[in-house]
């Protein structure tokens, strides 16, 4: 786990990179001859360490970009450990740019303060190249804490499960309020005659087509005979 503390004021310096040592850290060399451990942020970079997946790529593609080259580290003010926390640029090129987009390195979300990073994430995600080639690829913070790819999958899954029954809970909801509305509706209906569907003319159960229209012809017709044990419900073969 990476510890963020304030050291000193922001400043920025010229210089060269002597030699990197991971995809996100250098050591950088000043104009005045001074030695800069250097952090780079705001990204995160699979470890080299411990053997995570594209630990090694990562490294070899800043070491093509920034080693032996002349660049400018811009100090935030911060250190991690033993290192200086800055933005590091290689002829003129933002290290951490060229990391999120060759899919390199991660936006460190913990610790990211200029936002417009992501968009460089994101292009390499769409691409699906470096560690977006990957369906659960696992951050390299995740990986430092003895976490592996399954743990990303299942946090993903049931997230993604979450939703879904999320959804399907709203859904129910609704549907239990329709069922209580047409219920509603049937128990405060009345058989009540209308011209295009039910008249008096007179038929036997068998003839009768539905329970509303044996209710019709009992109650608004006196058809007594559709009701034979006259317990008020006509025709049960119809309406049980």
């Amino acid at each position: 786990m990476l510890l963020f503390v304030n050291i000193l004021q922001a400043e920025e310096l010229i210089g060269k990179v002597i030699k990197v040592t991971d995809g996100d850290s250098v050591i950088f060399l000043d104009v005045n001859n001074i030695t800069h451990k250097i952090r780079i942020t705001p990204i995160d970079a699979p470890e080299k360490k411990g053997n995570q997946k594209f630990g090694n790529e990562s490294h070899i593609s800043l070491i093509e970009l920034c080693e032996g080259k002349n660049g400018t580290i811009d100090l935030t003010g911060e250190k991690t450990w033993d290192r200086e926390v800055a933005y590091l640029y290689c002829n003129k090129v933002d290290a951490s740019i060229h990391q999120l987009r060759n899919g390199m390195a991660m936006v460190y979300d913990q610790y990211v303060k200029k936002y417009e990073y992501y968009s460089h994430q994101n292009f390499a995600k769409k691409k699906k190249i470096g560690i977006w080639s990957e369906e659960y690829p696992l951050a390299p913070w995740d990986f430092r804490n003895n976490k592996n790819s399954m743990s990303v999958k299942l946090k993903s899954e049931s997230q993604k499960l979450a939703k879904e029954i999320e959804k399907l809970l709203k859904d129910l909801e609704i549907l239990n309020e329709r069922i209580s509305f047409l219920e509603e509706q049937i128990q405060t209906s009345e058989y009540i005659n209308t011209d295009d569907l039910f008249d008096c003319s007179k038929k036997n159960c068998s003839q009768v087509l539905s329970c509303d229209e044996a209710y019709y012809k009992l109650e608004q017709c006196d058809m007594t005979q559709l009701d034979r044990n006259k317990n008020g419900i006509p025709c049960e073969s119809i309406c049980k």
